[in-house]
């Protein structure tokens, strides 16, 4: 195996470190299934463990994903029409109890393969064991839809940018170059420039597409549930606030020791991380080579109709 580093992915924000996993999913699905994901504790850049020699290679592989994309289709592997096309209201979101009719109308026509796939998705996108006043069941704490947005608008968007500037692949992984209009799916709270930083008098959302749809690429690792009242995805976490409303917040730990897909969901996902922050055990998270924890919570703006941008906790 070749190490390489992915130098644009620094693990200081939460669209750093999901991309660099969404590109572990891929490369492990499509490339190599013995890549390997780790941090250098040093610079808190990705390493890739895998028969690929270089970052080079690592883009071609992923265009190579993008570019055997059938017309139609929105997620590697899927079947066309899934998620189901159109804007909000967003057709996932069926009333509670109806998830598994859903299910097997999406799966009734495709292949077991395929199948596989609408069924990863949907355990990231969607639960219905919380619904919302209307009786709906509810969404992934990783998605901010603004807006007539739907998940199938959230996929398709980034895919037509990366489809029709294949440079943003490599951007994604070597050097970040934002792009007016590109709002990071609200995973990069940089990416929200006030009229005064715009330069031009004009407050637009910069993202960076290549990143923005590799981070994309890591929710199917990802399981969406419920405590209690609301939805709770793999990472987030409820913080109390004293007597007022506790807030989710999204942690991802960066870890030393090179490690395949299903570890590191269980690092995502584990106990150590759970709790308020001052009574996470560090030394706990040293033993299972977690040096670092990227926290985020989601900033709303004052007019805000999305659940907002997630910006770091300081």
């Amino acid at each position: 195996m070749t190490s390489i580093k992915l130098p644009a992915l620094v693990g200081d924000s939460p669209l750093a470190i999901l991309a660099a996993i969404g590109t572990l999913r891929l490369i492990r699905e499509y490339a190599d299934g013995d890549a390997r994901l780790s941090w250098d504790p040093q610079d808190w850049v990705p390493v890739l463990d895998s028969r690929l020699s270089s970052v080079e290679e690592v883009v071609q592989e992923l265009a190579d994903v993008v570019d055997g994309m059938p017309d139609g289709v929105l997620v590697p592997g899927g079947p066309a029409g899934f998620p189901p096309p159109g804007v909000a209201p967003d057709k996932l979101r069926v009333q509670q109890g109806q998830l598994g009719v859903l299910v097997r109308t999406l799966t009734r026509e495709v292949s077991p393969a395929e199948a596989a796939v609408v069924l990863s998705w949907i355990g990231c996108l969607v639960t219905d064991l919380v619904a919302d006043s209307s009786g709906r069941g509810a969404i992934s704490q990783f998605t901010a839809p603004f807006g007539k947005q739907s998940m199938a608008t959230m996929l398709e968007k980034p895919l037509e940018l990366v489809r029709g500037e294949p440079d943003y692949l490599r951007q994604a992984l070597a050097g970040w170059r934002r792009v007016a209009g590109v709002t990071g799916e609200y995973l990069d709270h940089r990416a929200s420039w006030d009229a005064g930083e715009d330069g031009r008098g004009k407050a637009q959302m910069r993202g960076v597409p290549g990143a923005t749809w590799l981070a994309l690429m890591s929710y199917p690792l990802w399981t969406t549930t419920a405590t209690v009242k609301q939805p709770r995805s793999s990472g987030w976490h409820s913080v109390r606030q004293g007597r007022r409303r506790p807030v989710q917040e999204l942690r991802l730990p960066l870890w030393q020791e090179p490690l395949g897909l299903d570890a590191v969901r269980a690092l995502v996902e584990h106990p150590l991380l759970d709790g308020d922050w001052d009574d996470i055990d560090e030394g706990a998270l040293r033993l299972i080579g977690v040096f670092h924890v990227c926290r985020a919570r989601r900033r709303q703006a004052a007019a805000g109709k999305s659940a907002g941008v997630l910006a770091l906790v300081s």
